[in-house]
Parts: structure tokens; C-alpha cells; sequence
């Protein structure tokens, strides 16, 4: 097993989207937003990843059935990372990036829905 990474740290948001809207949406929206994230010089110069991942269940069983754990409410988690947890809040709590956030929030889920971290991470695999 691969050690502590220390070249890389991440911060991770995960959210449940607002009643109603679909994963096409998600889909059909987020191109836009990551324009203007990707076009934000701050975030350009300290973020190394800026993903955004959704819910989307293609088996007639979910994988939480599956491994017998309960159904989250949780569909969209956005993955960032940075070379340090201070670039990488730097970034997000820019004046820029904050006005994408609400916009976002906005039309997407709610304060209360919106769950923010920093963290380390170990490699497990990596192929």
C-alpha cells in the first residue's frame, strides 16, 4: 500500500442536487460553470483537479443495495485538488469563485445540502 500523499492535498464538496433535477440537467448545466471556473486566474495558478462527479445508477440495483448499505440522498461530489490546503482555499474562497459557487447553489441544492472538506488521502491502487 502507497504511503500518505504529501504532493497533493484535496478538498471535497458533496451535495444533494434540489428536488427534481435530473442528471441530464446536472450534465447539461455543468459545462457552463466549469468555463467560468476553469477561466478564474486564481484557480488556474493553485488547483492541480477540479472534478465534479454525479449520481447516476444504471443497474436495476444500486451498489448501496448491493453492499447492503443505505441509499444516500447525497448525488454530486466535486473533488479539488491543490498542492496545499491554503492554495486550494485560497482558490475557492476567492471573490470570483464565490460568485460561481452561488450561482450555483442557487440553481442546484441549498446551503444545508452542500457538505464541504479538506483532507489527505492514501493510494490504495493506483493502475
Amino acid at each position: 500500500m502507497s504511503g500518505l500523499r504529501t504532493d497533493r492535498v484535496r478538498a471535497i464538496g458533496v451535495y444533494k442536487s434540489r428536488t427534481g433535477l435530473t442528471p441530464d440537467q446536472i450534465k447539461a448545466r455543468a459545462p457552463a460553470i466549469f468555463e467560468l471556473i476553469k477561466n478564474i486566474p486564481i484557480v488556474q495558478q493553485n488547483l492541480l483537479k477540479y472534478e465534479l462527479s454525479f449520481k447516476v445508477e444504471r443497474l436495476p440495483k444500486t451498489l448501496a443495495g448491493d453492499l447492503g448499505l443505505q441509499e444516500t440522498e447525497l448525488d454530486t461530489l466535486i473533488l479539488v485538488e491543490g498542492a496545499s490546503h491554503e492554495k486550494i482555499r485560497e482558490a475557492l474562497t476567492s471573490p470570483e469563485y464565490r460568485q460561481v459557487l452561488a450561482r450555483s447553489l442557487e440553481k442546484a441544492t441549498t446551503r444545508e445540502d452542500f457538505h464541504f472538506f479538506s483532507g489527505e488521502f492514501l493510494t490504495v491502487i493506483d493502475n
